[in-house]
């Protein structure tokens, strides 16, 4: 087979795998759950469209806007209306995998010799399985994908290329020793500029970041993403990023970025930028011109991934209140010394983030925290440290994952060296609200139902701002938990505990106690979790 083209003009299809999964259980340590851009896939799609030197045309098509039935039928439509000469699948999260093979099948049922690659961060770590498993795949692109594709769009000959471009991998090129290798972008300034309009906004209506502070016209609001810089050189136990984005950090420049906020307002009317960053704060200054600038968008500011306490200080602080953020989250992962040092490996010193909670909470932001449960050496000394620890510095919520092992995460090296998973285990078999690490003598079942009742005990029925009297911001975090989760019967109880405090809506309140009553009346579950906290 060929794909050699006489003419010049070249047409891509990118498709993004369906990632979402149905609506979640109340009862799970996580309580949040979003739709989002395909943020990733757009930064390639607007990087080739920049730099091809060959007229080009790009479709973008998300499964997750569709059922299965109604994607399958979309991907034939586009195939027959705009007959793509490559086909781009975006695979980020490790459970798309199970839809990879049919995906594929279903566009090589189409034509035989359509060239079809598949990247994103779960390809990424995963490129040897699936090229090994995936006949119907042409090429795997490896790490980030932006320079991979510029260069196969740009070529005479794309099968020559995929065989011989240090970031592609093909199957023949693995049979003959070949691993690929990283084509990092030095200077994000250009990759910053993502063209939103290769997709329809209007159908990622999400509210990723809670904040108990959002406006009741929040159906309103226009929220756009930004990547400003790539890599990390830590080494937290659970992270696969720097094997995706290096240990490097790289940065856009600040005019880069100012430009792409002025972009998305006049162009999209943007009123929320989500900053996608990893390590946001890492270069102090550049941060604080980030806020500084942006003060005059007027815009809500979100930072979703968390901020690292340690590059915390007042200005800061008070040009990120300035700037439009009003809640933060910190990527504390544990209150325990010992695992913070010994397991997790994280660089950070607990004394320190106290003073940096105070500090936000002198400026009026609502702090959330980050923590990680269940990794292997973790006992329940150390979660009762955590709780103790979250209760003294007075988060207003903690969010508390389940430890997962992440492909390209020194946490899944350690796991199968360990025999904690099986060395078996295939991708897209790892879910993210599972816990599947098997230490011996320790239950899977006792570590889940052990952090649902951290949450509980320090979200719920420790609340802090329950407990200082701010009762009107406790209900707003009870309603999203209830809006998230209409089944939780702790949010019922609890905000139905707010409004009588508030003396707002007595029937409102009678309606939500009725609720809960309902609800544990019904569900042994609940009725056991209300009793062991003695309510």
């Amino acid at each position: 087979m060929s794909f050699e083209k006489s003419e010049t003009h070249r047409t891509i299809l990118f498709i993004i795998l369906p990632y979402i999964l149905s609506r979640r259980e109340a009862k799970n340590s996580k309580l949040r759950c979003f739709e989002a851009f395909p943020y990733g896939l757009l930064s390639v799609a607007s990087h080739v469209k920049k730099k091809a030197t060959r007229p080009l045309d790009i479709k973008v098509l998300d499964c997750n806007l569709y059922s299965h039935d109604e994607y399958v039928n979309a991907i034939i439509d586009i195939l027959k209306n705009f007959n793509p000469d490559i086909v781009g699948l975006s695979m980020m999260f490790d459970n798309s995998y199970k839809y990879l093979d049919g995906i594929a099948r279903t566009i090589k049922d189409y034509r035989k010799d359509l060239l079809v690659v598949v990247g994103g961060a779960a390809a990424s770590v995963s490129w040897n399985e699936i090229v090994s498993e995936q006949e119907r795949i042409d090429a795997v692109c490896y790490a980030e994908g932006e320079l991979p594709f510029e260069r196969l769009v740009n070529s005479e000959n794309m099968l020559e290329l995929l065989e011989n471009d240090p970031s592609w991998i093909t199957n023949k090129s693995m049979a003959v020793g070949k691993n690929p290798v990283a084509s990092f972008i030095d200077d994000l300034s250009d990759a910053v500029h993502i063209d939103y309009s290769m997709v329809d906004s209007c159908e990622y209506k999400m509210r990723e970041a809670f904040s108990p502070f959002l406006r009741a016209d929040i159906e309103n609001n226009k929220q756009y993403f930004m990547v400003s810089s790539r890599g990390c050189p830590y080494k937290c136990v659970f992270c696969s990023n720097a094997s995706i984005h290096g240990k490097r950090i790289r940065y856009a420049d600040i005019d880069s970025i100012i430009s792409h906020v002025e972009s998305l307002v006049a162009d999209y009317g943007m009123n929320v930028l989500t900053i996608y960053d990893d390590q946001l704060l890492s270069n102090v200054k550049r941060a604080k011109n980030i806020f500084r600038q942006l003060a005059k968008y007027k815009l809500r500011i979100e930072c979703p991934n968390g901020l690292s306490v340690a590059f915390i200080d007042e200005e800061l602080v008070i040009l990120m209140k300035k700037a439009g953020v009003d809640t933060v989250a910190l990527a504390i992962e544990s209150g325990s010394e010992y695992m913070i040092r010994n397991v997790i490996h994280k660089p950070l010193k607990l004394e320190m983030v106290k003073p940096v909670v105070q500090l936000l909470k002198k400026e009026g932001f609502f702090v959330e925290g980050f923590f990680v449960t269940g990794l292997p050496g973790e006992t329940d000394e150390y979660r009762l440290e955590t709780l103790k620890f979250i209760k003294e510095i007075e988060l207003d919520w903690s969010g508390f994952s389940l430890a997962v092992t992440l492909r390209g995460s020194p946490l899944y090296d350690i796991c199968v060296t360990n025999g904690y998973i099986s060395k078996n285990l295939r991708i897209g078999e790892v879910e993210s609200d599972k816990y599947i690490i098997r230490v011996p003598g320790i239950d899977p079942d006792y570590i889940t139902r052990a952090t649902y009742l951290m949450n509980l005990d320090v979200n719920f029925v420790n609340n802090n701002r329950m407990k200082t009297g701010d009762y009107r911001v406790a209900a707003n975090c009870f309603k999203d938990v209830i809006r998230r989760y209409d089944n939780h019967a702790f949010a019922y109880y609890y905000l139905a505990k707010a409004q009588e405090q508030i003396n707002s809506d007595s029937e409102q309140a009678n309606a939500n106690m009725s609720k809960f009553q309902s609800i544990i009346n019904s569900d042994p579950t609940w009725k056991e979790y209300f009793e062991y906290f003695n309510l």
